[in-house]
């Protein structure tokens, strides 16, 4: 299914949406963790994804003998268990007496928002597996 541009960067950018919902939930947590300030992910450009999956037709497996991480979950050759997306610290936010610099109400604006994404690249998902079982004449 990977092979077919818009279903690959459909799933890459529902992973993007899931890594940025843990991000917006670390914020939220330490909210009332002085001197803590929120952090947001790079955002994604979605045609870009597009491309770049339209773009690589073939995938050469790397060569060595040097660890692999197969899987985002799987820890970095380097020992340290990070997300795949790069973070940013939010230097726009004004920060509370106590040094926070978390405001809930953009968090849970951020977090809505996430989801309606999410939902929508689900969506798109389940629309072209259907489109692609009709063609191949499967029923269900």
């Amino acid at each position: 299914m990977n092979q077919i541009p818009i279903m690959g960067a459909l799933k890459e950018r529902m992973r993007w949406l899931n890594e940025n919902q843990s991000v917006i939930a670390e914020n939220v947590a330490n909210a009332d963790t002085p001197g803590y300030r929120a952090r947001k992910l790079e955002e994604q450009d979605f045609s870009s994804l597009v491309e770049k999956f339209a773009g690589d037709k073939e995938v050469s497996a790397p060569r060595g003998t040097a660890m692999l991480r197969t899987d985002p979950r799987h820890m970095s050759p380097t020992g340290a268990v990070e997300g795949e997306f790069k973070t940013t610290k939010d230097k726009s936010m004004e920060e509370d007496p106590d040094g926070s610099a978390v405001i809930l109400e953009e968090e849970m604006a951020r977090m809505a928002d996430n989801q309606m994404q999410y939902g929508l690249a689900v969506n798109l998902y389940r629309k072209n597996v259907g489109l692609m079982k009709k063609a191949l004449g499967k029923t269900q």
